[in-house]
C-alpha cells in the first residue's frame, strides 16, 4: 500500500521543492551581477580620479611654465628698452609726442601742434630709417647689396616718409587750424625735423647731406653754391624752428 503509494504519486523535483523561492542558480547569478557592479563603480570612480589629476598637474606645470615665460619674456623686453634707451633718444622723443599729441587735441594750441608735428616726424623718420634701410641692408647681407637695391630702399623710405608727412599735416590742420599747418611745412622744409631725427637717432653725421638737395631749402641755395654742410644744416635747422613757432605765435 505504501509502495502504490510511491508509484501513484512521484517523489517531487527539485524545481518543485524551490519553486517557493529564488534557485541557487539565480543566486549565484545575482552574487556575480552585484560584484560586477560594485568593479565597474570602483573602475569609474578611480578614472575620475586619474582623470582629474591629469588634468590638475599638467594645468600647473602648464600655468608655471607660461608665468617663467611671461616673466622672461617681459624681463627679455625690459633689456631691449634699456638697450634702445642707451642707444638713442627714440623712446624720450616717443614721450614727447604722445604728450604734446594729448595736449594738442585738449587744447587746439597752434603752438602745440607745431611742437607735436616736429617731434612726430622726427621720431617716424627715424624709426623708418631703422626700419626700411637698415632691416633691407641685414635681409640682402648675403647677397650683393648694389645701386639698384639701395636705390629701392631709398625710395621706399621717401614713400613712407611723404605718406607720415601727409597724415601729420592733416592732424595738425584739422585740430589746430591752417596757420599751424603752414608753420609746420616751413618747419619741414627747413629740415628742422630732419635735423632732429639724427639727433634723436644720435647719427654720427658727417659733412655733406646729398639726400637735402632733392626736397628741401638746399634744391635752391644749391644753384647759390650752398651745399648741406654741418654748420648749414644746424643753422637752416634752427631758423625753421623759430620761423614755425615764430608764425603760430604772431599769427
Amino acid at each position: 500500500m505504501q509502495q502504490s503509494n510511491l508509484i501513484g504519486h512521484p517523489a517531487e523535483t527539485n524545481d518543485d521543492i524551490c519553486s517557493d523561492g529564488p534557485s541557487t542558480l539565480e543566486i549565484a547569478e545575482e552574487l556575480i551581477q552585484h560584484i560586477e557592479r560594485k568593479q565597474e563603480v570602483k573602475r569609474e570612480a578611480q578614472q575620475e580620479i586619474d582623470a582629474e589629476q591629469r588634468n590638475r598637474y599638467p594645468a600647473r606645470r602648464t600655468g608655471r611654465m607660461r608665468r617663467l615665460f611671461e616673466a622672461g619674456k617681459r624681463q627679455r623686453s625690459a633689456q631691449l628698452l634699456l638697450q634702445i634707451w642707451r642707444s638713442d633718444y627714440s623712446i624720450l622723443a616717443f614721450a614727447i609726442m604722445m604728450v604734446s599729441f594729448y595736449l594738442m587735441k585738449e587744447s587746439s594750441s597752434p603752438a602745440i601742434g607745431v611742437l607735436f608735428f616736429l617731434f612726430a616726424m622726427a621720431e617716424i623718420d627715424a624709426m623708418l630709417s631703422i626700419f626700411v634701410v637698415r632691416l633691407s641692408f641685414h635681409q640682402n647681407m648675403h647677397t650683393s647689396y648694389g645701386t639698384e637695391d639701395f636705390e629701392r630702399d631709398w625710395l621706399r623710405y621717401r614713400m613712407l616718409l611723404v605718406m607720415a608727412k601727409a597724415a601729420l599735416l592733416f592732424v595738425v590742420a584739422t585740430s589746430c587750424g591752417t596757420t599751424a599747418l603752414i608753420a609746420c611745412y616751413i618747419m619741414w622744409f627747413f629740415t628742422s625735423t630732419q635735423r632732429l631725427r639724427y639727433i634723436i637717432l644720435r647719427s654720427s653725421m658727417d659733412e655733406h647731406y646729398p639726400e637735402l638737395q632733392r626736397w628741401s631749402i638746399f634744391a635752391i641755395l644749391r644753384e647759390a653754391g650752398i651745399e648741406p654742410g654741418r654748420r648749414n644744416f644746424d643753422l637752416l635747422a634752427l631758423i625753421g624752428i623759430v620761423l614755425g613757432f615764430g608764425i603760430v605765435l604772431v599769427f
